[in-house]
This record gives structure tokens, C-alpha cells and sequence, in this order.
């Protein structure tokens, strides 16, 4: 480990892999259905993830929606105004406060308003704050969501910057192996090399340009993924405008401490956003049941017989009423669903801090890995330059086998492949433990 250190540590995270985006990806990419292009790169990919993913947008709408739940909920202070008239008529027997049963007929008519409130108070405080706790939740759960769609963005760019790079270092190749055949060609024509070797080569030569079309499918499937998360609808080819892959550093080497990690993580923020709201609510199976229940009522209007009022009626009441649901009380029914739902959100806490630890545990062996594997590949690199080299130094002098001369091919490709795949990975592991450690993208 001290060992990879060093070695990264002299390079200074200089890797620098030209991968030539900005001059033969995009002819490469065009050659194929002409499709129009679209540059990206990791600053536009952050910026659209957050704003553009429709997952993202769908859970800022659930947390929109808990805000107006909790309007609805507050609706309760409100009275309700009733507008209107009555007719009443009598024809028939009546008695009088005497006890006489009388004969009579007589209407009567009433035109005004009247205004209501029945507060429940202990029910509608609780739930009330309730529904403001399920509004923090919601928030919890946008910022989680919005984490992991920009966390999906990453890893698909750096996977379309992968396969971009393996496709540049096939175009590439195959330049040099159309230039190699050409000179077998020569060979052959004046008797230095024998026929077989220039079929070889043109043999080799075919497969490098199909691996060329293998690359560029492998770069459209990778764009698309990115398209759909990004949600560009457009049927464009998204191709990366950074010209040189470098390794990204965002987490500091100091000791983390589990408890903080889980202390801002969102998701188990929620959790425990949840478990409050739920311990509100069941407070309206117990503390809640010692509120009365407040009732109010007036009306006022014109009063007198059928459209002939002779005078102003005004009525009001006033009244408390404690309600005490004596199967709730002894039974319990209600307050144990409660129970239940909060045992639940624990469990289901639970089962996220263990999911937290494992992103975190593979984030950090993600990060481990690759930063040797860098090491490792920048010096592939190296070494299988140097081997072309002299082989192509060896191919122009007649000494080197065709043969030879691929395999040389190959290995640098797939060196550069490798370092590729090893900066792409480290810098997909950075965001990953960055984002597992409680930080917010």
C-alpha cells in the first residue's frame, strides 16, 4: 500500500491520457449513421442531473404534495360560512307549553348566513405537526434521490468516457496497422516477405476496424444511458469535450467516524424524520384524548312570514366536549398500529445503516484499487511504447515478424485500455465515498 503510494505520489497524478475527443471521436462517431453530436462533459453532467432527471423531479413533486397536506391540514381553524334562507310551514296540531293540542297554520321565513367551528383540538395539533414532520421527510428524500440520480450521471459519463477512449485508441491503431500492411505490401512486391505474412496483416488489420465497430456500438449504448438519465430527449451523440483524463481527488484522508457518517445521510435522516411523525400522530391515541373538542355556531338574519320579514334573528352557541373513545382507550387498536409503523421505520433504519456501511466499505475498496491500478497501467504504458517502438524500428528494416508487430499493437492498446478503466474507476469510486460518507452532490 505505502508502496502504490509512492508511486502515485511521483507521478503527482500527472496521468495525462489524450484521448483526441475533440478532433477524431467525433469523425469516428459520425462515420457511423452521421448522427448529430451533443458535447458534454462532467461540469454539464452535474449541473443536468440535478435539474433535468425526471426521478429527481418526481420526488420533488411527493415533497410538494406533503406541503400541501400539510395546508390541508391546517384548514381546520377555519370556520365554515353558510349563505342561504329557510322556509318552514306548520298545517296541523301544535302544542302549547300548557300540554293543549291546537289547530294552526302558520309558515315562517329566514334569510341570512351562519358560520360553524368544531375544533378537535388535540386530534388537529398532532396531526398538524405531523404533517409538517412529513414535509422534512420529503426533503430528506429529495436530497437521497437527487444524490443517487447525479451518482448514476457520474457513473455513466465516466463509463461513456471509457468507451470513448478505447474507441480513440482503435482509431488509432488502426492507422498505424494500415500503415504496417502498406509497407508488408512493399515487402512482398520486392520479394522480402513472403505472401502469407501480408495476409496475416491485412487479417489483423480487419479485426482492429472491427473492434472499431464493436467501440463505437459500445459508445452509442453508453450515450444513451446517459441521455435517458440526464433526460435529454433530443436523438443526439453525446461526446465528452475533455481532452485529457486526469485522476479526481475529493475525500480527505482523515478517520471517518460511523456515527457522523450516519448522522448525515440523508436516507436514515428520513427514517428518523418518519419515526417523529408517526410518534405525533399516535399522541392522538393518548395525550391527545385530554384536548375537548370546541364547538361554535351564530347565524344572523331576516326572520318573518312568507316574504314579508318583520324582524332581524340572531342565534349563537358556544361549547366544549371532551370525546373519549372508550374502545380506543382500553382496546388500544389504533395506538398499537402506531407502535407498529414506528417499529417499522426502526427496522427498516436499520436495515439502511448496513447498506450505508457496505457503499461505504466498497467506495473505499473501489478507491484502494484503482489507485494502484493506475500506478500499474501508467507504467504498462510505458513499457508497450517503447516495445512498438522497436518492433516498428524492426518491421522497416525487415527483421520483425508481422506478427510481432500486432502483438506490440495490442498490448499498448490494451495498456492504455487499462489506464483508461483505472482513472475512470478511481475517479467513479471518489464520488461514490464521497457520497457514502454523507456529503451532498
Amino acid at each position: 500500500m505505502m508502496q502504490t503510494k509512492k508511486q502515485i505520489s511521483r507521478i503527482g497524478y500527472t496521468v495525462v491520457v489524450f484521448l483526441f475527443f475533440a478532433a477524431c471521436i467525433p469523425n469516428c462517431l459520425l462515420a457511423q449513421g452521421e448522427k448529430i453530436t451533443m458535447p458534454i462533459n462532467l461540469e454539464t453532467v452535474l449541473k443536468l442531473a440535478g435539474a433535468n432527471n425526471l426521478k429527481v423531479a418526481e420526488i420533488k413533486a411527493k415533497h410538494e404534495l406533503a406541503k400541501a397536506k400539510a395546508r390541508e391540514v391546517n384548514e381546520w381553524i377555519y370556520p365554515s360560512v353558510n349563505p342561504g334562507f329557510l322556509l318552514m310551514n306548520l298545517k296541523g296540531s301544535e302544542q302549547n307549553a300548557v300540554g293543549d293540542f291546537l289547530e294552526t297554520t302558520k309558515n315562517s321565513f329566514w334569510a341570512g348566513a351562519s358560520a360553524t367551528v368544531n375544533w378537535s383540538v388535540g386530534k388537529a395539533a398532532y396531526n398538524y405537526l405531523s404533517a409538517k414532520q412529513d414535509i422534512e421527510t420529503a426533503e430528506f428524500h429529495v436530497k437521497a434521490e437527487r444524490n443517487q440520480q447525479i451518482l448514476n450521471a457520474i457513473q455513466a459519463y465516466f463509463e461513456l468516457v471509457a468507451s470513448q477512449g478505447e474507441l480513440s485508441s482503435l482509431v488509432e491503431m488502426s492507422k498505424k496497422s494500415d500503415e504496417i500492411v502498406r509497407q508488408i505490401e512493399f515487402h512482398v512486391t520486392n520479394g522480402i516477405r513472403y505472401k502469407s505474412d501480408l495476409l496475416l496483416a491485412k487479417a489483423k488489420n480487419n479485426h482492429i476496424k472491427l473492434s472499431i465497430s464493436g467501440a463505437r456500438e459500445k459508445v452509442a449504448i453508453n450515450s444513451n444511458e446517459l441521455l435517458n438519465i440526464l433526460n435529454v430527449q433530443e436523438d443526439v451523440l453525446l461526446v465528452n469535450v475533455d481532452s485529457v483524463l486526469l485522476p479526481i481527488s475529493l475525500n480527505e484522508k482523515s478517520k471517518e467516524n460511523i456515527a457522523t457518517i450516519f448522522e448525515n445521510r440523508p436516507e436514515i435522516q428520513a427514517h428518523e424524520s418518519a419515526i417523529k411523525s408517526w410518534t405525533l400522530l399516535r399522541k392522538t391515541t393518548t395525550s391527545g384524548l385530554l384536548f375537548p373538542d370546541l364547538s361554535l355556531g351564530l347565524n344572523n338574519g331576516l326572520f318573518g312570514p312568507y316574504l314579508n320579514p318583520l324582524n332581524s334573528r340572531f342565534t349563537y352557541y358556544a361549547g366544549l366536549q371532551w370525546n373519549l373513545p372508550l374502545g380506543s382507550i382500553f382496546s388500544g387498536g389504533e395506538r398499537k398500529q402506531y407502535d407498529v409503523r414506528i417499529e417499522l421505520q426502526h427496522i427498516l433504519m436499520n436495515q439502511t445503516q448496513n447498506i450505508v456501511r457496505k457503499e461505504l466499505q466498497n467506495a473505499r475498496a473501489m478507491v484502494v484499487n484503482s489507485s494502484s491500478q493506475m500506478a500499474l497501467a501508467q507504467e504498462s504504458v510505458g513499457y508497450a511504447e517503447e516495445a512498438l517502438s522497436q518492433s516498428i524500428q524492426r518491421q522497416n528494416f525487415g527483421t520483425a515478424l508481422p506478427l510481432e508487430v500486432f502483438q506490440a499493437q495490442e498490448q499498448l492498446l490494451q495498456s492504455k485500455i487499462d489506464q483508461i478503466k483505472a482513472i475512470t474507476n478511481y475517479n467513479k469510486g471518489q464520488y461514490l465515498l464521497f457520497v457514502a460518507k454523507g456529503n451532498n452532490l
